[in-house]
């Protein structure tokens, strides 16, 4: 049995699929399309593994990952790839999140305290009620997506067109002379 049927077009061509070809592609095409991408961008068991059982995970594939609440503090996770990961509510105080990925994160609640966030992306990340204090976001991208200032500490500083500072009035923050500090000595 065929699962298309072919008829001949105006110009004598019996290749052109009948309807029943069309609907075949069109639902082979959607699967395609709704399956790939759960494929490519899943985060890797092994590496959520790894980092769960020692803290260390450089260059880790997190896309997506729920660590609601995980314990965190001092992680290594400098280049990890967190974007869409679920992190509400985790203790990251003291963690080197240099240049990882989080853009789409969930981050609402967590402990950020003295995090290491030189360089990361943090577009479109929720930071609602996240605790900041002592953060080190020098060269991080933003929530609006613009670059935070060198010396940006507990708070994402900008410098506006005309020269002034361009920060929310009242964030925490430890200010110019804060001391440049690596987690884990790294």
């Amino acid at each position: 049995m065929r699962l298309t049927h072919y008829k001949t077009n105006l110009s004598g061509n019996k290749d052109i699929p009948t309807i029943y070809g069309r609907v075949f592609l069109s639902c082979l095409t959607f699967l395609i399309v709704c399956l790939i991408p759960g494929i490519f961008f899943a985060f890797s068991e092994a590496d959520l593994a790894r980092l769960l059982s020692s803290k260390e995970c450089k260059f880790c594939n997190l896309h997506n990952a729920d660590l609601s609440n995980a314990q965190l503090s001092g992680a290594q996770l400098s280049n990890a790839i967190l974007n869409g990961a679920k992190l509400s509510n985790a203790n990251l105080s003291r963690a080197n999140l240099s240049e990882a990925f989080l853009t789409n994160a969930d981050l609402s609640g967590a402990n950020l305290t003295d995090a290491y966030l030189v360089n990361a992306n943090l577009s479109n990340a929720n930071l609602s009620d996240a605790n900041l204090a002592g953060a080190n976001l020098s060269g991080a991208i933003w929530t609006d997506k613009n670059k935070c200032d060198k010396n940006s500490y507990g708070e994402c500083k900008r410098t506006s067109l005309d020269g002034t500072p361009s920060s929310p009035a009242g964030s925490p923050s430890r200010g110019m002379n804060a001391p440049e500090w690596v987690p884990g000595g790294r």
